[in-house]
C-alpha cells in the first residue's frame, strides 16, 4: 500500500512540474508576441535606411 502512494505522490509531483513548466512557457510566448505587436517596424526601416 506505501508503495502504490508513493507511486502517485511522485507522479503527481512530476505532473504539477510539467503543468508549470507549460504554463511559464505560454506566459513568455505570450509576452513576446505582445511586445513584437507592440514595436512599429516602420520606424525600424526609415532608421536603417538612413544610415546608408
Amino acid at each position: 500500500m506505501v508503495e502504490s502512494w508513493t507511486g502517485i505522490v511522485v507522479g503527481l509531483c512530476g505532473l504539477s512540474a510539467a503543468v508549470l513548466l507549460t504554463a511559464g512557457h505560454y506566459w513568455s510566448e505570450m509576452m513576446r508576441r505582445r511586445q513584437l505587436r507592440r514595436m512599429d517596424h516602420r520606424d525600424c526601416w526609415e532608421v536603417m535606411r538612413h544610415r546608408r
